[in-house]
């Protein structure tokens, strides 16, 4: 019954963060950053590289989020809204340094993918995309919940876990739809 109630929860904070999302504003964010990003690259395989870059530093942050909501879930205390904050920039920081200590590694890894994949531009821009957009989906689901502790606490009474595969259920579910309604190539 508590998983029930955390759900519908969950599924209630998504649907407002993405009723009013207007999908020609997304697509023109994107179709914006993605071409900032294509006239710094020197090359099309440079370019590819720094959208796959994006795509590892949105990988290990879902996993720092992932972590802070687990531990606020165990504990059955939200953060404050700017303590939460100052977390997650803490975690972002140290995984910019890792990404960037990691930068040849990686791209030696990515244009290995590049040719056994056979990774089209499209596939890589749209999966940029849809790894941004989960990122942000992530990051304001987790501010409403802090921000709205008395409604949010309702989470507490469920399973940590379960409550982390409903909501990246639901993330992935809201962004699949989101970045599916977007023309980006």
């Amino acid at each position: 019954m508590a998983q029930e109630v955390a759900s519908k929860f969950i599924e209630n904070v998504c649907n407002h963060l993405v009723r009013n999302m207007n999908i020609t504003k997304v697509e023109e964010h994107f179709k914006e950053t993605i071409a900032v990003q294509r006239q710094s690259a020197a090359s099309t395989k440079d370019f590819w590289d720094m959208l796959m870059v994006n795509m590892l530093f949105f990988t290990e942050n879902e996993q720092a989020w992932e972590q802070q909501f687990l531990k606020m879930l165990h504990a059955k205390n939200w953060l404050k809204p700017a303590a939460l904050e100052e977390e997650l920039l803490m975690h972002q920081m140290r995984i910019r340094q890792q990404v960037a200590e990691q930068m040849e590694a990686a791209k030696e890894l990515f244009h290995k993918q590049y040719e056994t994949e056979n990774m089209t531009e499209e596939a890589i821009i749209y999966d940029y995309a849809y790894s941004s957009a989960g990122h942000s989906m992530r990051m304001d689901l987790l501010t409403v919940f802090v921000s709205t502790p008395e409604q949010s606490k309702v989470l507490f009474d469920a399973d940590p876990e379960e409550t982390i595969r409903i909501v990246n259920g639901y993330i992935a579910y809201h962004t699949d739809g989101l970045i599916n309604k977007t023309k980006l190539c």
